[in-house]
C-alpha cells in the first residue's frame, strides 16, 4: 500500500512539474477559397513546415481549417490544393493573447500537369498586378521602427518611397507630389484619412493626402495594397500610388480584448462574435492621444498643443453561401493650438505675434457585400460616404485688422461594383464601375494679403473598367485592361488602356512587364480660386507609366526584386503667362491666387529600384532598398527643371534580431531588436528674394531659379526594441521606439520671417523616445 501511495504521489508530481513546463499554446483558423470565384476549397491542406512536431490538417466542407494547441512562435504556413498553385506565406507570428485567423485564396493552375508553388509576400486578396506592389500587415506595422502604427510610414521603407517630411506621412512616390496618392477603404476610394492634415506644410496648411498619424488605428487594419506605378484596370484617379487599406474581421468565436498604453496616449480594442451560430463579428476600436507627456519631458514637438482622438469599428455578417456583408466606419477628429504670449518683449519670431488653432474632422462609413454566384461568377459591391473638414484660423496680436480664415470641407459618396468570372483556368475576367459624387467647398479670407474666395466644386467621378487575364501556362501571365475616367464637373475624360505580362523562366525566377495610362483629378485649390480664370476648366492630368521587373525568390524567405520605371506626364496644370515656373507637379497645400491656369505643361520620372529581402525566419530579417532616379517638369517658360521632390537617391535599411527563450516554467519571452538606416538625397526648394521679402513683410520666391537649390542630404536611424511575454491566457509586449537616435537635423524647409528680417530653415523632427506597453487577451 506505501508503495502504491509513493507511486501516486511521483505521478502527481511529475504532472503538476509538466503542467507548469508546458509552453502556451494558441489556434490558428480561417478559410481556403478560390482566388476568382471565391468559392471553398474542401481538403485543401493546411501545415506549419517548419513546426516541431510537425502540425497539419485539411479544410471541411465549409474550407475552414483549424489548427490547435499549437506552439507559441513564428511560422511558415503552407496551403496547398490539387490543381491549384500552392502559397507558402511567411512571418505568421502565433502569440499566446489571440488566436490567428487566415483566410487565403488560391489560384488554379493553368494546366493540370503543372505544380507550382508561390512564395507569397502575405496573406491578401490578389490583385491582377504583376509589378510595382507591396502588402502591408499589422505585424509589420509593429515590428518595424518609427511607424507610429501607420502604413503609409511604413511604406516609406519600400523601393520607390520618400517621406517628404517626418513630421507628416506624406509620402513620394517615384518622384510624384504627395497628393497623386489616393487612399481606399475596404476598396473604395475616401477622402483624407489622416490626423492633422497640415503637419509638416511649408503654409500651416492642409495636405490633400497627408497628416500626422491615420485616423484608422492598426488595430484594425488586416493585409493591406500599396501599389506605386502601372497600376490594373480596377485602379483609377491616380498617377503615384494606391494605398488601399483593409480590414480585419473580428473574432468570431471568443472575446478578446487588445490595450495599449503609452506617452502619447491609449488605444483600446474590443472583438468578438455576434452570434456565435451564424458567424459574425464585430471589432472596435477607441483611440486617443495627447503629446502633452512628450513636451513635458521635452522632447521638441514644436510651439503647438497637439491633441487626437478616433473611433473605428467593423462589422461582418457571413451568410450560408460563401457570401458576407460588413459594416465599417472610422471617424476621427485632432487640433493643434499656437497661443502666444502677450508680451511682445517675448516675441522671437513673426509667427509669435499670432495665435493660430487649425481643427480637423473626418469620418468615412460604409457597407459592403461579396457573394459567389456560381462556380465560375463572383460578386462583390461596397458604398461609402466619407467627410472631411480642415479649419485653420490666425489672428494677429500686434495687428487686429490682420486675420487669416481657411476652410476647406470635403464630401465624398462612393460605389462600386465589380465582378470576377472565371471560364476556365487560362482565362478569367474582371470587370466593375466605380461612382463618386464629390463635393468641395472652400473658404478663404486672408486680410494679410486681400484674398477672398466661398465657392463649391461638386461633380460625379464615373470609372468603369475591365480586365482580360490569360494564363496559357503556369509560367506566363498576361492581362489586357481598359479603364475610363469622366468628370462631370468640368465634363473632362480619359481612356486609359493597361497591359502586363509575367513570364517565370525558372521556378524561383520571373520577369514583369506593366504599362498603364493614368488620369488624375486636379488639386480642388487649382480648380478655381480666382473667379475670373477658367481653371475649371483644367483637364485631368494624364501620365504613360512602363514598369520592368525581375524577381529572384532565392529560397522560401529571401528574394531580389529590381525594377526600372519610366513616366511621361502630360496635361499638367501651368500657368497662361510664358515667363512662369509653376506648375501643378509641385503643388502641395498652396493656393494660387493670381495666375490663370492651362493643360499644357509636362513632367517625366524615371528611375531603378532594388529591393533585397528577407522574411523573418531562424529569428532575423532585413529589407535592404535603394533607388536612383530623375524627376523632372517643363512650364510655361519651356525650360525642363527638377521638380520640387527630385531628390535623386534613397536607400533603407531595415533590419532586426529576435532573441526567443523558453524558462523552466514553460513562460515564452522574446527581446527584438530592430533598426532602420535612411538615406536619402535632398529635396529641392526655390531661393527666397530677401529684398522683396523684406519689402512686402512675408516670404517671395525667385520663381525665376525655381527648385535650384537642392537641401542637404536626409540622414536617420531609427530603433525599435521590445520585449514580449507569453502567458497562457494573455500575451504583452513592451517596447520602446526611438525616431532619429543621432538627433540629426535634417531640413524641412526655409522661408523669410518678418521680424527678424532674416531667411529662417525650419528643421524636421529630431530625437522622439516612445514607449508603450501592450496586452492582449
Amino acid at each position: 500500500m506505501r508503495v502504491l501511495k509513493t507511486s501516486i504521489f511521483l505521478c502527481f508530481i511529475c504532472s503538476v512539474t509538466s503542467l507548469f513546463a508546458q509552453q502556451p499554446t494558441q489556434t490558428i483558423r480561417g478559410k481556403v477559397i478560390d482566388t476568382d470565384t471565391k468559392q471553398t476549397l474542401v481538403g485543401a491542406t493546411v501545415s506549419l513546415i517548419n513546426s516541431d512536431p510537425s502540425v497539419g490538417t485539411t479544410s471541411d466542407e465549409e474550407g475552414t481549417y483549424r489548427l490547435e494547441e499549437v506552439n507559441i512562435g513564428r511560422y511558415e504556413m503552407m496551403i496547398s490544393y490539387i490543381g491549384y498553385e500552392s502559397q507558402i506565406i511567411p512571418e505568421v507570428l502565433l502569440e499566446s493573447g489571440k488566436e490567428l485567423i487566415l483566410n487565403v485564396e488560391l489560384k488554379e493552375n493553368a494546366t493540370t500537369l503543372d505544380e507550382v508553388t508561390v512564395y507569397s509576400s502575405r496573406h491578401t486578396e490578389p490583385t491582377n498586378a504583376t509589378t510595382s506592389i507591396h502588402t502591408l500587415t499589422l505585424e509589420e506595422t509593429f515590428r518595424f521602427p518609427a511607424t507610429f502604427y501607420d502604413p503609409a510610414r511604413l511604406a516609406a521603407s519600400f523601393a520607390g518611397v520618400v517621406n517628404q517630411n517626418d513630421q507628416a506621412n506624406n509620402i513620394i512616390i517615384r518622384g510624384n507630389a504627395p497628393s497623386s496618392m489616393t487612399w481606399r477603404l475596404e476598396g473604395v476610394d475616401i477622402v483624407n484619412p489622416n490626423h492633422l492634415s497640415n503637419a509638416g506644410t511649408f503654409s500651416d496648411r492642409a495636405t490633400q493626402n497627408g497628416g500626422g498619424v491615420n485616423i484608422l488605428s492598426a488595430q484594425l487594419l488586416g493585409t493591406s495594397r500599396f501599389l506605386t506605378g502601372a497600376f490594373p484596370a480596377e485602379y483609377g484617379n491616380t498617377l503615384g500610388g494606391v494605398m488601399d487599406m483593409q480590414l480585419r474581421s473580428g473574432n468570431n468565436e471568443q472575446l478578446e480584448f487588445t490595450g495599449q498604453i503609452g506617452l502619447i496616449g491609449i488605444d483600446l480594442a474590443a472583438e468578438g462574435p455576434l452570434s456565435k451560430n451564424a458567424g459574425s463579428s464585430f471589432l472596435v476600436n477607441y483611440r486617443y492621444s495627447t503629446l502633452g507627456l512628450l513636451s513635458a519631458m521635452g522632447v521638441d514637438l514644436g510651439d503647438e498643443a497637439i491633441s487626437f482622438q478616433d473611433l473605428a469599428f467593423n462589422f461582418s455578417f457571413p451568410n450560408k453561401k460563401g457570401g458576407e456583408l460588413g459594416v465599417f466606419g472610422m471617424q476621427g477628429i485632432s487640433k493643434n493650438v499656437f497661443e502666444t504670449e502677450r508680451d511682445p518683449e517675448l516675441w522671437e519670431f513673426e509667427k509669435d505675434r499670432n495665435d493660430i488653432t487649425f481643427d480637423n474632422k473626418m469620418g468615412a462609413w460604409g457597407i459592403s457585400y461579396s457573394q459567389p454566384l456560381s462556380n465560375k461568377l463572383s460578386l462583390k459591391t461596397i458604398a461609402a460616404f466619407s467627410t472631411l473638414e480642415n479649419e485653420r484660423r490666425q489672428n494677429s496680436i500686434a495687428n487686429i485688422n490682420f486675420s487669416e480664415i481657411d476652410i476647406d470641407k470635403q464630401k465624398r459618396l462612393s460605389a462600386n461594383v465589380t465582378l470576377n468570372y472565371k471560364a476556365n483556368s487560362n482565362h478569367s475576367i474582371k470587370a466593375g464601375t466605380f461612382a463618386s459624387y464629390i463635393q468641395n467647398d472652400i473658404f478663404l479670407d486672408y486680410t494679410t494679403i486681400d484674398a477672398f474666395y466661398d465657392g463649391q466644386q461638386d461633380g460625379a467621378l464615373i470609372q468603369p473598367f475591365v480586365n482580360w487575364q490569360f494564363r496559357p501556362s503556369t509560367k506566363l501571365t498576361t492581362n489586357v485592361g481598359l479603364h475610363y475616367m469622366h468628370y462631370t464637373f468640368n465634363k473632362t475624360s480619359a481612356i486609359e488602356p493597361r497591359a502586363s505580362l509575367k513570364w517565370r523562366f525558372l521556378p524561383e525566377q520571373n520577369i514583369s512587364l506593366a504599362y498603364g495610362l493614368h488620369s488624375q483629378t486636379q488639386l480642388p485649390q487649382l480648380y478655381g480660386i480666382d473667379d475670373l480664370s477658367n481653371n475649371y476648366k483644367l483637364e485631368l492630368t494624364k501620365a504613360h507609366h512602363l514598369v520592368l521587373g525581375y524577381k529572384n525568390a532565392f529560397n522560401k524567405s529571401t528574394s531580389l526584386q529590381v525594377e526600372v520605371y519610366y513616366q511621361d506626364l502630360f496635361d499638367v496644370p501651368i500657368s497662361s503667362n510664358l515667363s512662369s515656373t509653376f506648375s501643378g507637379l509641385n503643388a502641395i497645400s498652396d493656393y494660387t491666387f493670381s495666375d490663370s491656369l492651362v493643360s499644357e505643361g509636362t513632367g517625366k520620372n524615371y528611375g531603378v529600384e532594388l529591393s533585397l529581402q528577407k522574411f523573418l525566419t531562424n529569428n532575423y530579417y532585413f529589407l535592404w532598398t535603394g533607388m536612383l532616379y530623375e524627376s523632372k517638369y517643363t512650364a510655361a517658360d519651356g525650360i525642363e527643371r527638377n521638380t520640387r521632390f527630385n531628390g535623386n537617391y534613397a536607400t533603407n535599411l531595415t533590419v532586426g534580431k529576435e532573441f526567443v527563450w523558453i524558462n523552466k516554467k514553460g513562460k515564452n519571452r522574446t527581446l527584438g531588436i530592430n533598426s532602420r538606416v535612411s538615406y536619402v538625397g535632398g529635396l529641392r526648394e526655390t531661393p527666397i528674394d530677401q529684398i522683396a521679402s523684406s519689402v512686402l513683410g512675408r516670404t517671395v520666391f525667385d520663381d525665376q531659379n525655381a527648385f535650384s537649390i537642392k537641401q542637404k542630404d536626409f540622414f536617420k536611424i531609427d530603433l525599435r526594441i521590445y520585449y514580449k511575454r507569453n502567458k497562457p491566457k494573455y500575451s504583452s509586449t513592451l517596447a520602446l521606439d526611438i525616431q532619429n537616435v543621432t538627433n540629426a537635423q535634417n531640413i524641412a524647409f526655409s522661408y523669410f520671417d518678418n521680424l527678424k528680417a532674416d531667411v529662417i530653415t525650419k528643421y524636421q523632427l529630431g530625437l522622439i523616445p516612445l514607449l508603450n506597453y501592450r496586452i492582449e487577451f
